[in-house]
């Protein structure tokens, strides 16, 4: 079973690859599943409830997006901040130039999460949680829940992982997409705590392949379809 929650983009949308550098900061085309579960923790610290508690059971959701109907992937190049070379002397910060992309969604953006050996109580704060986020990826990609229902089944209009024996759409785009290892700790992921994060251990990347299709680029966009089911 599945729990699908279903949101509205309210703006637009950019969440940086993890192998981009502060000057090339390509974006992901969907939200990643580490950053949903850090905003499940993040909506659970504030509704009250202690992170560190919920944390395994968050930590190991199986997590799936269907992405808008289109996106359009605006390549732009901005005024940024950044250390200087020689830190030791002279300002911490120093402008530059850096080049972003942001994606504008038509459509609606759905997440689903894999229900089984849930706990009634554990579920039922996961469908609260779920309505408790406003935005996912770089701070400002907001949006907002307009629906949340629970399938048997994911369509191909769902993102898969390679090796997975499922079929999915025969338009993807493959991207590298980071989640949280099944050793990854409470004290790791936190900002508040002086444990390092390991990569391959606390956060690691899987292959994702996104129902899209691209159908037109240019230098300054490119446009990105999605089948309906």
């Amino acid at each position: 079973m599945w729990l699908v929650t279903t949101y509205s983009p309210n703006s637009l949308f950019s969440l940086r690859t993890s192998s981009s550098t502060s000057s090339g900061g390509k974006t992901n085309l969907v939200p990643t599943m580490y950053s949903v579960k850090m905003a499940l923790l993040d909506a659970a610290f504030r509704k009250g409830v202690e992170g560190k508690e919920i944390f395994p059971w968050i930590r190991d959701l199986d997590i799936r997006f269907e992405p808008p109907r289109q996106a359009i992937v605006n390549n732009s190049f901005i005024k940024i901040q950044t250390e200087p070379k020689d830190k030791k002397t002279g300002p911490a910060f120093i402008s530059s130039v850096g080049f972003r992309e942001y994606v504008f969604f038509d459509g609606e953006l759905a997440i689903a999460i894999q229900t089984k050996g849930l706990a009634e109580q554990q579920l039922s704060l996961l469908k609260e949680l779920l309505l408790h986020l406003h935005y996912l990826g770089k701070r400002g990609s907001f949006l907002q829940a307009v629906s949340q229902e629970v399938r048997e089944e994911l369509g191909q209009t769902f993102s898969a992982l390679l090796g997975e024996q499922t079929a999915f759409s025969e338009c993807v785009v493959m991207q590298y997409l980071d989640d949280m290892g099944p050793k990854a700790t409470f004290e790791s992921i936190s900002s508040f705590d002086g444990t390092s994060a390991k990569m391959g251990r606390d956060r690691i990347m899987k292959t994702v392949f996104i129902p899209y299709q691209q159908k037109r680029a240019s230098r300054d966009f490119t446009w990105y379809t999605r089948e309906e089911s």
